[in-house]
């Protein structure tokens, strides 16, 4: 352990499930004071939750900036690796140090009250109660109540913190009154409310319990780090936010009166513990107040749970709280862009110690009055040695039962009722954590981990709606068509074509992937309303209509969207791109505020803003919106050719228009389309269509038309030479080139290309290539039409695993059969730069003359 002469001081508190709806509404009438207090002095904001939203997962990510397949704590439970019995997860379920360990290891006085999970408790420098510090058996009584020294470090401390627990009997009708101000004796006394009303005390003990462990380390220890965490919000409002007002209409109105003060009531004793601990510290002490998400509080409540293991967590918002104060914290502002994951590297900084590269999160720089210089090492996992106050790894497996805890999750939902059979809840447990580290993969972006994870528990469940639905978006979101329509075919032979309206809309996602919005919006307009009333149906309709280019259909879609979910950044972005396109600039700059404001980490929603403010020459602001698009996303070189010109023209500051234009011609790759495929495989059409859209064609007509191809070829000579010389790419920024399949492996690397591949049948390009050579038509080389196969589908596996080309698979014959449709799918493709009209009118049908179906000469 280091001699640390650290003086500073960081207070954490956590509240499980705290969310700013519900917040506001009180802190505007007065009601929480010592809030309204710390966010005056200090930065609020949203902070965005984690997959799944399960309080152990996301509070282990909090406390060391890691994701849950990274710090091994995936569920509530854990099966026993001998025995298979379930039992809670615990401190040794971890696999990572937490930031207690690190500042331990640092020599600060380092406390931690409750945090999920904690027991058995770790030797730190410092005090620890764990999770279970006020757990209680049917047998244990105020004076008679046991305390295991697991909960407890140092064991010193058993004795004088055993003493500040508060048990749920203790507490009289004047305690339980705040909460229920409308109660009469007749509902009190009533045997169906008496479940309910038990878990108000049961709470209410339990969060003071925790408060009075906190405030003793306050008054009376010496401290620089204090983590209190609390879960009475939460588990209040699994149990009571349904009675929340507005009364919702399933609700009786016997239990709407009793218990709608119920929740208002935890929010405000919070703020009532919060300003007895604000009052035993500093002003030169930083606090960090948290929640790991929010909780539905409005028309999305749910009076009752669905089956599904991960019930609880439908309840549980995207977004929690984050709010921090201390010396060079700005002063009553909003923050943006926060997430769990920032907060452990935050409190580092803090601290001034430095974060660790393999952390996730980030420092929380624009919380700060000033730009902080932020230290870094590769790990605290390897990079040091010393005492970290961990427990004895040899111990693992000793870890107390915790029936009783158990037993509360069950009550709660998040865990199934205890069975007997310990091998079927072994492989439950397995299950249960692999589809965890599955959806956590897909959340942080490890998409083809997710697959193989998600089709590893499709083999186990092949008919598991969940699975397929989960699947299937995965495939998408890696753009993979084939995947996602390998998947679809296999929910529509589960679950059939009629009353499908997810899986509906699943199969538009496709279609929209596939570029042809107007299937995908034949199958969502023939859904009824009450079929598809959710945000994010809206929010795919909305973009159907961009993809279409009809603005104010899209418009509509979306602002449905944001009426049923007012947290929607997609759907807020698409009206700001609505409005932009329609000219409503105001409109456009409010909705883009909305869609970053939820979601600060959107490059393309900044760059839109940045756009809307520029046509209203509100050129300081562009430009920060551009330059926060450019921070997001680097190789958006659109933003960097805007901040040139503002920087030029408008802001006088031409060492910053200096600097973009530096990184332009540097950093900038050139942005090429090429057409490709076999030989008369469809590739001279489709030049054609788009020389007649508008596309700058890069051609010298060395080879004229013919016979066979009476429109042209519109080759470039060069291009037959790449496989020797391909430098030549690098100065065709913007042009249009034929390049045969064979030599897509030649292409020069230092470009990004769009790659339009055509696709024919191979029994049609070979008698096409035979005609075009003066031989037969119905005899040619089966061996060379076989290798054909192979060079074409080499080529897709290859194409579509190069990150610098994007791929638009097009069919000659669905040109010929429809080519507006394809026409749009190539227009959308190369970002609505064409004239569809006139590409549509290049189309000859007459020249499909080697049709497979058709006798040929």
């Amino acid at each position: 352990m280091s001699d640390s002469k650290n003086k500073k001081k960081v207070l954490v508190l956590g509240w499980d499930a705290a969310d700013w709806k519900f917040i506001s509404p009180l802190m505007d009438k007065g009601e929480m004071p010592a809030l309204e207090a710390l966010v005056e002095r200090g930065v609020m904001g949203n902070i965005q939750t984690m997959d799944p939203p399960l309080s152990p997962i996301l509070w282990t990510s909090i406390a060391t900036g890691k994701y849950g397949d990274e710090h091994g704590i995936l569920s509530f439970q854990e099966p026993h690796p001998e025995t298979g019995e379930r039992r809670p997860v615990s401190s040794h379920t971890r696999n990572c140090r937490a930031i207690w360990n690190i500042l331990h290891h640092e020599g600060l006085k380092t406390h931690v009250c409750g945090w999920w999970p904690s027991y058995p408790c770790e030797p730190i420098n410092g005090i620890m109660v764990s999770n279970h510090f006020t757990d209680f058996t049917k047998d244990d009584t105020a004076d008679n109540w046991d305390l295991n020294e697991i909960h407890v470090n140092p064991k010193s401390e058993l004795e004088n913190l055993k003493q500040l627990r508060i048990h749920p009997a203790e507490l009289t009708w004047a305690h339980i009154a705040p909460f229920l101000p409308q109660a009469t004796q007749e509902q009190l006394d009533n045997p169906k409310y008496q479940k309910l009303l038990s878990q108000i005390p049961l709470l209410l003990a339990r969060c003071s319990s925790f408060h009075n462990v906190a405030t003793e380390i306050l008054e009376n220890k010496e401290w620089n780090f204090l983590g209190l965490y609390l879960d009475a919000i939460d588990r209040a409002s699994h149990e009571f936010m349904k009675y929340h007002p507005p009364m919702l209409p399933e609700i009786d109105e016997d239990e709407y009166q009793l218990f709608n003060e119920v929740i208002s009531g935890f929010y405000r004793y919070h703020d009532m513990m919060l300003d007895r601990i604000l009052h035993l510290i500093d002003d030169d002490t930083y606090v960090i107040l948290v929640s790991d998400h929010g909780f539905y509080s409005d028309h999305r409540r749910l009076v009752e749970l669905p089956k599904d293991s991960m019930a609880p967590a439908y309840e549980h918002s995207p977004f929690g709280i984050v709010c921090i104060s201390g010396p060079g914290i700005k002063k009553d502002e909003q923050i943006y862009g926060s997430g769990l994951l920032d907060i452990t590297p935050t409190i580092l900084h803090l601290f001034g110690l430095p974060v660790a590269k393999d952390m996730s999160g980030k420092v929380l720089v624009q919380a700060f009055e000033k730009p902080q210089n932020i230290q870094y090492i590769d790990s605290y996992e390897t990079d040091r040695e010393g005492d970290w106050g961990e427990l004895d790894p040899n111990e693992k497996d000793d870890v107390w039962a915790a029936h009783e805890s158990l037993e509360q999750l069950v009550a709660l939902g998040y865990v199934e009722p205890l069975g007997e059979d310990a091998e079927l809840q072994k492989r439950q447990m397995q299950f249960e954590y692999k589809y965890h580290t599955a959806r956590i993969k897909y959340s942080r972006g490890a998409l083809d981990e997710a697959i193989v994870l998600f089709n590893e528990l499709l083999e186990l469940t092949p008919r598991n709606g969940k699975i397929l639905i989960r699947l299937l978006n995965t495939y998408v979101s890696l753009k993979d068509i084939e995947g996602a329509k390998s998947v679809l075919k296999g929910m529509r032979e589960i679950f059939g074509y009629t009353n499908t309206p997810y899986i509906d809309i699943l199969e538009s996602k496709i279609h929209m992937l596939d570029l042809n919005p107007a299937k995908a919006l034949k199958i969502l307009n023939a859904l009824s309303d009450n079929k598809i009333n959710t945000s994010e149906t809206y929010t795919l309709l909305g973009k159907t209509y961009l993809m279409l280019r009809e603005w104010e259909k899209a418009n509509k879609n979306f602002a449905k969207a944001v009426k049923i979910n007012n947290e929607n950044a997609d759907a807020y972005h698409g009206l700001c791109f609505t409005f932009l396109k329609l000219k409503s600039y105001q409109k456009a700059i409010e909705n883009g505020f909305n869609a970053i404001g939820i979601k600060f980490w959107f490059p393309v929603a900044h760059y839109h803003l940045g756009e809307s403010l520029l046509h209203i020459k509100e050129y300081e602001h562009a430009a920060n919106a551009f330059e926060i698009a450019l921070q997001q996303e680097p190789g958006y070189g659109v933003a960097r050719k805007h901040l040139i010109e503002i920087y030029t023209n408008h802001l006088n500051k031409p060492e910053l228009a200096k600097r973009h234009q530096e990184i332009l011609k540097t950093n900038m790759k050139p942005k090429i389309t090429i057409v490709s495929g076999l030989p008369r495989s469809g590739t001279s059409m489709m030049m054609q269509m788009l020389a007649a859209g508008g596309a700058d064609i890069l051609t010298d007509n060395v080879r004229q038309s013919d016979e066979n191809n009476p429109k042209g070829y519109l080759e470039y000579e060069p291009v037959k030479n790449l496989l020797k010389e391909n430098s030549w790419l690098a100065d065709q920024d913007g042009k249009t080139i034929k390049v045969i399949m064979q030599l897509l492996g030649s292409l020069n690397l230092n470009c990004d290309y769009k790659i339009i591949f055509m696709e024919r049948d191979l029994d049609e390009v070979m008698q096409s290539q035979q005609k075009m050579l003066g031989k037969p038509v119905d005899t040619y080389n089966t061996k060379l039409k076989a290798t054909f196969e192979q060079q074409k589908e080499k080529n897709r596996a290859w194409l579509e695993a190069q990150p610098h080309m994007d791929v638009l698979f097009v069919n000659y014959s669905d040109v010929i059969e429809n080519p507006m449709a394809e026409a749009e799918r190539v227009n959308i493709f190369l970002e609505n730069t064409l004239d569809v009209s006139k590409m549509v009118a290049s189309v000859d049908a007459e020249l499909y003359r080697n049709r497979k179906d058709k006798a040929t000469s």
